[in-house]
């Protein structure tokens, strides 16, 4: 496997960044407009991830290759998430051999909003890691409990 691009994290940052955070247990209160921002717009952590990646690293474009390296996941993965921030209007895509995205909010509400988010995921990783996956996790809850057989039916 190549290194990553500079600029890009290097193995093992995030897990040193959570775990200092967790061993503080000096979380900052997130904003109203922050949490709802992550209740409606981030699905999940690698999004999230790949989208300050690169915000971090406009205007470059970047293939779905290089978010994969950087974010050690899967191309496929890589590419999923590019897709959805695309349809999402985060990032503009190009396809050729394969996808490249380049940080490209549709709006500037969408610019400021993620700017807020960056501040704030620097500042309480745990914090926001912790409300993405609660929100994925209630939505995974309402999904299965459609399914379960009821007294009542």
């Amino acid at each position: 496997m190549s290194p990553a691009p500079v600029g890009w994290r290097t193995p093992g940052t995030f897990a040193a960044i959570y775990r200092r955070a967790a061993a503080s247990k000096a979380t900052a209160v997130i904003p109203d407009d922050v949490r709802r921002f992550v209740l409606t717009s981030i699905p999940s952590v690698p999004y999230l991830e790949a989208a300050l990646l690169l915000r971090r690293l406009a205007p470059r474009e970047h293939s779905d290759e290089e978010v994969a390296r950087a974010l050690y996941i899967p191309r496929a993965r890589a590419a999923e998430l590019l897709e959805a921030m695309h349809q999402a209007g985060v990032v503009a895509l190009r396809r050729a051999d394969n996808l490249h995205a380049r940080y490209e909010p549709r709006d500037p509400e969408l610019v400021q909003a993620f700017d807020r988010l960056a501040r704030h995921y620097e500042a309480d990783i745990v914090g926001i890691t912790h409300l993405i996956h609660d929100a994925s996790g209630k939505s995974a809850m309402r999904f299965a409990d459609a399914f379960k057989i009821r007294k009542d039916s």
